[in-house]
């Protein structure tokens, strides 16, 4: 009986004490105050080689005309890129479609009446200084539209760094400004984190719209006028700071 009592006791006095440390732990000390700062950086850069994407588009009554018509002119759109000096790895299919063409007359059923072939060709320009020259050529050889040109840059890698170096200083900057207005300064740096840097993105005049051109190409005409323009990198960063009060408030 004693022994029964003694032991309950114990448990009694066990638990006692485990709810009582438990009670009495120390709360978590409160967190140390933080400036949070964003940054951006931005380096222009000058293009030195292009993209540009011309068009084929044929029609016909027939599937395998229509074919046969894009092809060849294809095939002297290659050939004149070729006589430029452009290699077989600078001159690419980018797209080839061939659909049929319904005609819709009222109150009836559609009516097949022909196909149209359309053939995407890619060329890339390393020197700049030709692009207009592979436009016209690719004109006279029979493209009937260009859709695209693209102006790149083949070394990005220092642009990149420095816009990252910049974002970094952006962002001390404004933390120390935020800083000293709020009555303390910045202290060491917490952590520093990148969204990413952009792919160099087209800017002022380096953009060219899709046009259609006429059968009779640009032969004898004035040539093709080309301006690159800038490229420009993009670089975001996330940064966050300790904020040290101080000590005379």
């Amino acid at each position: 009986m004693f022994r029964s009592v003694s032991a309950i006791l114990g448990l009694l006095l066990g638990s006692s004490v485990v709810s009582l440390a438990q009670t009495q732990a120390p709360s978590p000390s409160p967190r140390e105050p933080e400036i949070t700062a964003n940054g951006r950086g931005e380096v222009r850069l000058a293009p030195d080689y292009a993209y540009v994407t011309v068009g084929v588009t044929t029609q016909s009554p027939s599937a395998v005309e229509t074919a046969s018509q894009n092809a060849a002119k294809v095939a002297a759109i290659i050939s004149a890129l070729r006589a430029l000096g452009l290699t077989e790895q600078q001159v690419t299919t980018s797209g080839y479609n061939l659909t049929q063409i319904y005609e819709y007359p009222k109150n009836q059923q559609p009516r097949l009446s022909g196909f149209t072939a359309r053939n995407a060709i890619r060329a890339e320009v390393r020197h700049l200084d030709d692009l207009g020259k592979v436009i016209d050529a690719a004109i006279n050889a029979g493209a009937t539209d260009v859709s695209s040109v693209q102006f790149l840059a083949s070394s990005t890698d220092q642009a990149r760094r420095t816009a990252l170096a910049d974002a970094v200083k952006q962002a001390r900057s404004d933390a120390d400004v935020m800083a000293r207005a709020a009555g303390g300064s910045l202290g060491r740096l917490i952590s520093v984190n990148t969204s990413g840097v952009s792919q160099p993105i087209a800017i002022r005049g380096n953009t060219f719209e899709s046009v259609q051109v006429t059968a009779a190409g640009l032969s004898g005409g004035m040539p093709t006028p080309i301006a690159p323009g800038e490229l420009n990198v993009i670089a975001m960063v996330f940064t966050r700071w300790e904020f040290v009060p101080s000590l005379s408030r």
